[in-house]
């Protein structure tokens, strides 16, 4: 039984020395790969600091896929963003 295909998943963020990287399967949603990356930085939600993802221009809808987001290609590409409130 072939394994299913994997994506390479990398996360940038203006606030982190290396990306993360890992490999997703196209199944997985945005909201795992960003509590991963958030996970991997060390970033910790302090309730006034959003986090979300950005692709092609987009803010990343949570419940999307890294299958979606990557289409007929084998990597994807997406960046950190944050936004802060004023409490």
């Amino acid at each position: 039984m072939s394994q299913p295909h994997q994506i390479k998943t990398t996360v940038t963020s203006a606030l982190a020395e290396h990306p993360y990287k890992h490999d997703y399967t196209p199944p997985v949603t945005a909201a795992s790969v960003l509590s991963d990356a958030l996970t991997a930085f060390g970033f910790a939600s302090d309730g006034t600091t959003r986090y979300y993802l950005f692709h092609n221009g987009h803010e990343v809808p949570p419940g999307a896929t890294v299958g979606q987001l990557a289409g007929q290609a084998k990597a994807v590409h997406l960046k950190l963003r944050t936004e802060t409130t004023n409490g």
